[in-house]
């Protein structure tokens, strides 16, 4: 490739350092503050737990750059590329700010429900009475920060959809480290092995999960935003009416996935709600992702007419729009050239969708 696809001609704007935003500061102090409350509130557990849990890095290591992989599927026309430091601001939020929001909230949501209802539903109700309420909402207070803080640059559905991802992401990340420093303490054999019993678990129920609930959230969130980059093509009432749906639609699985469960079928109905939860998801995506697509196609579209995708090749240029035509143009290459020329093709792919993204 050359230099010029490679390199972005204009100026961007600053993703995240804006000292000049109050909201910049606003996400500094929350993750300052976050910082020392989570500390407060896990150190001890985790500190007593930590050679269990440094015994275990490698598999959380492993477990965090799967979800990373994952969670970048979601993203198959770049869009967050150029923006890698809005996903890890999203992981410190979620991880840092909005957990001990969703903790100390839950604590005084229980009580207002203990109003209501008699001991033993809320011993069996309380985590999806509360969770889904307290956690939905602190995420999503944490993803509208950096919603607005990168609002130059995060304007579109894809973007809010992976913001959203990392945020969520970061929250599952510190609350699997909080449920595996209480499992080992708790653990009659030893620490590791509750720890390692634990984190197998939330391996295993990680998709989808927290940063699936709030990437529809987000989503959601965007919409009823100045920011959206899509107002103009979508009329109001649909706008506002998608958006809601979506802001309930995390809560939601959310919900259905803390519901108790008879004890004679909780395996069986546990592995029925994660398809189902997941099937539910990917629908949704899926509905979404064709905004995205249309999006990619129309700059194509200008930059072939304006000239600035001039140095891409015509074949390349005609893959981009969905992920089997440029499976098909490396199948292609690979018959020709072999992995080298795959290779080589995937890299003008990315180079292409990457220039797409960021030139103005």
């Amino acid at each position: 490739m050359s230099a010029t696809l490679l390199a972005p001609t204009t100026t961007r704007p600053a993703v995240l350092y804006r000292p000049e935003s109050a909201v910049f500061w606003v996400f500094v102090i929350a993750v300052v503050s976050g910082s020392f409350a989570t500390l407060n509130m896990e150190g001890s557990a985790i500190h007593e737990t930590l050679d269990a849990n440094l015994a275990l890095a490698p598999f959380w290591l492993a477990f965090m750059a799967l979800m990373v992989w994952l969670l970048l599927r979601f993203d198959p026309f770049r869009a967050m590329r150029p923006y890698p430091q809005a996903l890890v601001a999203g992981v410190a939020m979620g991880a840092m700010v909005a957990v001990p929001m969703a903790i100390t909230s839950s604590g005084g949501l229980e009580r207002l429900w203990g109003l209501v209802f008699s001991p033993e539903v809320l011993a069996n109700w309380s985590a999806s009475l509360c969770a889904p309420i307290t956690e939905e909402a602190a995420k999503a207070m944490c993803a509208v920060v950096l919603l607005v803080l990168c609002a130059p640059l995060v304007t579109r559905i894809a973007h809010a959809l992976l913001v959203g991802m990392f945020v969520g992401l970061g929250f599952d990340l510190m609350e699997d480290l909080g449920y595996a420093s209480t499992s080992a303490i708790l653990s009659l054999d030893s620490d590791l092995a509750g720890a390692g019993e634990s984190l197998l678990v939330r391996a295993f129920t990680a998709v989808p999960a927290h940063w699936s609930y709030t990437s529809l959230t987000t989503v959601g969130a965007l919409l009823l935003l100045p920011s959206f980059a899509g107002r103009a093509e979508w009329p109001a009432a649909r706008r506002v009416l998608v958006a809601v749906g979506l802001l309930l639609a995390g809560p939601l699985m959310h919900f259905v996935w803390d519901a108790p469960l008879p004890d004679d079928y909780e395996g069986p109905l546990t592995l029925v709600k994660l398809v189902a939860s997941l099937a539910f998801y990917l629908a949704i995506v899926f509905a979404l992702l064709p905004f995205e697509r249309r999006w990619v196609t129309a700059r194509i579209g200008a930059g072939r007419d304006n000239g600035w995708l001039s140095d891409v090749s015509a074949d390349v240029l005609d893959s981009l729009p969905t992920w089997r035509r440029r499976r098909a143009l490396r199948r292609t290459a690979r018959k020709t050239g072999g992995r080298r020329a795959a290779k080589a093709v995937r890299a003008r792919q990315d180079a292409a969708l990457d220039l797409i993204q960021t030139v103005s």
